[in-house]
């Protein structure tokens, strides 16, 4: 597919460290979705988005680009991300975790974003997702009570969220894996 572009550059891509590429971003992330969650397409999938990645890659090759600035260190960011994870309700505020790094709570949601792509909420709220979607497959408790363990305020406002995140509700979501 690439192979015109080979003879005008060098089939080497250098590497590229601490760049952000929207476009590099969304396969990323398309594809972490399709190795979650794999259905008999997810290899066709996969296969569609690296190659995506890949032309964005040698789009990139060449053009100069800043590196990222501002974001948290490796050490704090995992700071953060552990203390997302470790607490029971699975709900620290963003003053929580600023005061965890030391930082003002702006500072802390822009740092964060910058780091991460997302908004401190809406990595809190990726990570109740995916915490029900392996509880949905690991155990027997129901959508209503898988919704309480995760956080969510309701089972509506659950399965909204779990169908926008994943394509489909709950229970139809454990009923395929099961399969």
């Amino acid at each position: 597919m690439f192979a015109g572009t080979a003879r005008h550059r060098p089939a080497v891509l250098p590497p590229s460290i601490g760049f952000r590429d929207g476009t590099a971003e969304l396969a990323l992330q398309r594809i972490a979705l399709e190795l979650k969650q794999p259905d008999p397409i997810s290899a066709t999938m996969v296969e569609c988005q690296a190659t995506q990645l890949l032309g964005q890659m040698l789009r990139l090759n060449g053009v100069h680009q800043e590196p990222a600035k501002g974001g948290l260190s490796s050490f704090d960011l995992k700071r953060a991300v552990d203390m997302i994870e470790t607490l029971s309700d699975g709900r620290p505020t963003l003053a929580d975790l600023a005061k965890e790094i030391g930082v003002s709570r702006f500072h802390f949601w822009r740092a964060f974003k910058q780091s991460t792509g997302m908004t401190p909420h809406a990595f809190i709220a990726q990570r109740r997702l995916e915490q029900s979607a392996d509880m949905l497959r690991s155990t027997n408790l129901s959508a209503t009570e898988i919704a309480m363990e995760c956080g969510f305020g309701s089972s509506s406002h659950f399965a909204t969220a779990f169908k926008r995140a994943f394509g489909a509700g709950p229970t139809e979501f454990r009923r395929k894996w099961r399969i």
